[in-house]
Order: structure tokens, then sequence, then C-alpha cells
């Protein structure tokens, strides 16, 4: 006689309710042991889903798909499949005390964080394999000669090459929710979540990239805080003259990828400069695709910098060096979490960031209007 497994796992749960736990309590545990579901992972009960995200994560179940399930997988020793759908299913047991956070959750924050930012998505990201380093680039370039005589010898030029120095530091966020608001909140809690995370990463990266923290700091270094880049003293208010010279102050090899850095009053000030014609400088997208310029090129904006300068250049020259990407972890038990009852998810990235070539960069001094 052959059995439908589903079947039966239906009806002992239709008939059992929550019973379950007292009738079958030593073989689940027993059960759950053998499959390696002491540590489960609860956020696929609480958190269902995320609009949005791809399909490979466990499925979204109800609680009375959950319980048939768990009992085909525990007690008729039949899997219902992958093992992370497994572990989604065990939502009562938490001998371990901890979460697992959703797959689905870190791809999107993941995805979104860039999305944020207004510098970090045109830097060059360098992948790295240990704590620090050596990167290197040219120092100087090779040189042309003309007018060599027949027969003369050719003039040797050699380029030089220095290195760029890194050293891992660490960025890391957290937060700290209620289990009752976990509890009884929709699904919409992990979009919550992932949007909070999602803005403080993209600002702190963008603010590390345009004010950094220098040279001995334990934050990357920012193009403020480089030495070694040209100025053009402003001395007073921004003018169409000022920023014209700004401009081609940057060596020409750099304008394809150059773009403005500023904040948002030197922005407000500039959309009221006009050149010498009459004609605003500032020009904002008229059509659906396009973007507003400053003198024909793009700007980011960043409102650490301070009121008192712009910057002009290629950000590609910029490096940002990866040691541990992004890692989301949560937990019921760490900290003062357990005696609070709440649930503390927290993110952590090791990186840094260096500007290769000061030359890549010029900035405006001295602004007062």
């Amino acid at each position: 006689m052959e059995f439908d497994l589903d079947k039966l796992a239906g009806e002992l749960s239709t008939r059992m309710g929550s019973q379950i736990g007292s009738v079958v309590g030593d073989l689940v545990q027993e059960k759950l042991h053998d499959m390696g579901l002491t540590d489960v992972d609860r956020k696929h009960g609480m958190f269902p889903g995320v609009a949005g995200a791809d399909d490979q994560g466990p499925p979204v179940l109800t609680p009375a798909q959950r319980a048939k399930a768990f009992l085909r997988s525990a007690i008729l020793h039949s899997e219902p499949g992958d093992d992370v759908v497994r572990k989604a299913l065990s939502e009562g047991t938490d001998s371990a005390g901890g979460y697992l956070v959703p797959a689905e959750y870190r791809a999107e924050l993941i995805r979104r964080v860039p999305e944020l930012s207004e510098l970090f998505p045109h830097v060059r990201r360098v992948p790295v394999i240990s704590d620090s380093g050596q990167y290197p680039k040219l120092g100087t370039d090779v040189s042309i000669t003309w007018g060599r005589a027949e027969n003369a010898a050719l003039t040797a030029t050699d380029p030089v090459f220095t290195n760029l120095a890194w050293t891992v530091r660490n960025m890391s966020a957290v937060t700290t929710l209620s289990r009752e608001l976990v509890s009884d909140a929709n699904p919409n809690i992990v979009e919550t979540i992932t949007q909070l995370f999602s803005e403080a990463v993209s600002a702190e990266r963008d603010k590390m990239i345009a004010i950094g923290g220098g040279s001995g700091s334990s934050q990357p270094e920012g193009i403020y805080s480089a030495a070694g880049l040209s100025s053009v003293a402003v001395g007073g208010s921004l003018t169409y003259a000022k920023l014209v010279e700004l401009k081609f102050t940057l060596k020409r090899k750099y304008h394809r990828n150059a773009r403005w850095v500023l904040n948002s009053t030197n922005l407000q000030r500039i959309t009221g400069i006009t050149d010498d014609n009459g004609q605003p400088i500032f020009r904002d997208a008229l059509v659906a695709g396009e973007t507003p310029r400053i003198l024909g090129k793009e700007y980011a904006v960043q409102d650490d910098l301070p009121d008192s300068a712009v910057f002009f250049g290629d950000l590609s020259q910029y490096f940002w060096f990866d040691r541990e990407a992004m890692a989301i972890e949560s937990t019921t038990t760490g900290g003062d979490t357990f005696l609070k009852h709440q649930v503390a998810v927290k993110v952590v990235e090791r990186c840094d960031g260096k500007l290769a070539l000061a030359e890549a960069f010029v900035k405006a001094t001295g602004i007062t209007g």
C-alpha cells in the first residue's frame, strides 16, 4: 500500500493543531538535531519576502503550509527539498537563539546602495585579499623626443612607478528592533530596515570619498583631505570666469570622465551664475534620460563638503579597496537583545579609499558666496 505523505502530513497538522508540540515534541527535537536545524532561519517566517527580490530564495508559505511541510520533513523522513527551505520551515525552534538574515535582504541592500550614491558608482573598485598593501601607479610618464640625427642613438625614456598604500578600515552600523514589532509588522519591515541601511551606508561611502579622514586617520582618504591637488583661489564669490578657470586647470586627458563635486550651497550659487552672453551655466535636464550639467559637465553633490570649496575631476582615479564585501548579521542573544527582547541587525564592511592621482582633480578654494 502506498501512502500519500502530503495528505497524511496535512491531516496531522489540521487535526492536532496546537497539540503537535506536546505529542511529538521529543521526536521533533531529535530530528531537528539530526538535520542540523538547531541554528534556524526564523527570519523567513517573520519576513517572508521582499518585493522585487529574485526567485531563488525560500518560498513564502502560509502557517498551515509551513506546518505541513515541517511535519513531512521532521516526522515522515521526507525532505521538502533545499536545506535552506527546511530551515525556513522551522520557525518554532530557536535553541541557539540566533537569526540568519535572508539572502534576498542582503541582495536588496547591495543593489540599492549604489542607487542612492552620487559618488561611489563612479569610483574604481579594487578587490583585495589582505589587510594592507601597495597598489602600483604611474609616477612619471614616458617622454617623446624629436630631432634625432641619422644614425644617432635614440634618447632613452623610462616611466617611473610609485605605490599607492592602502590599509583596510572597518565601517559598520547596527539597529535594534523590539521582537513585538518584528512579530506584529507586515513584511514591509524588511523594506524599512533595508532602506535605513541603504541610506546610511550610501551616505557614509560618499562622505568618505569626498571628505575622508586624512593621513593617519581610521577613515579612508577623501578628495578634500588628499594632498597635491592643483587649486584656483576664488577669494570671494563664485563667478563664471573662476569656474571656467577651474575647469581648464584640469589636464585635458581627465576631462572625458570629469564631473563637479560640490555641496548643495554651492550648487544653488551656481544656478544663478550666467556666462558672458547672459546664459545660465547650469543646464537642467530638459528631457527624460538627460542629466543636469554645469558648464557642460555632470555634477555630484556631497553636503559634508564645506561651502568654501568646489572640486572638478575624474572620480575613476579614486580607488575604493574592498577587503570584505558587505556582511549582514542579526541576533536575539548578543549584547542586551536577550534581556530587552529585541532583534539586532548589523552591517559591516572592510574597505579603504584613496585618491590615486592628485592631478586628476583640481579645487576652488576661498569661496565665500
